[in-house]
């Protein structure tokens, strides 16, 4: 491909609403953005992690493999889009123990469904 016609990702995004909205944003509260990050998640995203979940469980690598990307996924778009974190913030140690944490949560919270369906 020809350099003149590549344009920097970041060249994109400068006028993007998610970036003009989040350009300067406050330090990351993990809590919070967890917090937010599981009031915006949506059924589909619900099944990022039932299928992560049932790949354990069967022991499916292929699956396990795939997940880590969806999951990263999904947990951006929603913090960036939806909780206003801004661009920088995926790459910092806080938003990746956030990441942690939220994955624990949904996981602990799809699990309390199935034992609901159980009783």
């Amino acid at each position: 491909m020809n350099s003149a016609r590549r344009v920097p990702f970041s060249l994109l995004l400068a006028g993007s609403p998610i970036v003009s909205a989040h350009a300067s944003p406050g330090p990351l509260d993990g809590a919070r953005l967890v917090q937010c990050v599981l009031e915006h998640a949506t059924s589909d995203d619900e099944a990022v992690f039932k299928d992560m979940m049932v790949a354990a469980l069967n022991e499916g690598d292929g699956a396990l493999k795939a997940s880590p990307v969806q999951r990263s996924k999904l947990m951006m778009n929603l913090a960036l889009t939806r909780c206003e974190a801004g661009m920088s913030m995926p790459a910092t140690p806080q938003f990746q123990a956030a990441a942690g944490l939220y994955g624990r949560q949904i996981g602990a919270k799809l699990m309390n469904k199935a034992f609901e369906k159980l009783n």
